[in-house]
C-alpha cells in the first residue's frame, strides 16, 4: 500500500497534534524519560546532516501502514538513531507549541 503524500503529511500532522496535547503514540515513556533527562547542545546536536537522518528515518516509518508497524521499525533503530529521532521530534513538538502560543507571559 502507498501512501499519498497528502497521506504523510496528515499521519505526521496527527502525530504532531497528538504529541501537543500530551499523548506520544511513537515512543515508549520509559524511553523518553531516559532520553530527554540529559541535556543535550541543541546547535551541535541538531545538524544538518542529523535532521536529514532523521527526515529519512520519519519517511519510511511514515509508509508503513499501521502504527503497530511504525512502532516496531522505530524500536529497531539503533540507539543512536533512536535517541536522535526523539530528540528532534521533541524539538519540533516543542516548537509547535510554542508557535501557537506566542504570547505567553
Amino acid at each position: 500500500m502507498e501512501y499519498s503524500t497528502q497521506d504523510s503529511l496528515d499521519q505526521i500532522e496527527f502525530l504532531l497534534s497528538a504529541s501537543t496535547r500530551g499523548i506520544h503514540l511513537l515512543f515508549d515513556k520509559d524511553h523518553l524519560r531516559e532520553t530527554l533527562q540529559s541535556p543535550i547542545d541543541a546547535q551541535e546536536y541538531f545538524t544538518f546532516e542529523n535532521l536529514n537522518r532523521v527526515q529519512d528515518i520519519l519517511t519510511e516509518m511514515i509508509q508503513l501502514p499501521t502504527f503497530s508497524e511504525k512502532i516496531k521499525y522505530l524500536q529497531s533503530l539503533d540507539p543512536n538513531h533512536y535517541e536522535l529521532l526523539i530528540r528532534t521530534y521533541f524539538n519540533i513538538v516543542e516548537n509547535t507549541v510554542l508557535e501557537s502560543h506566542p504570547h505567553q507571559h
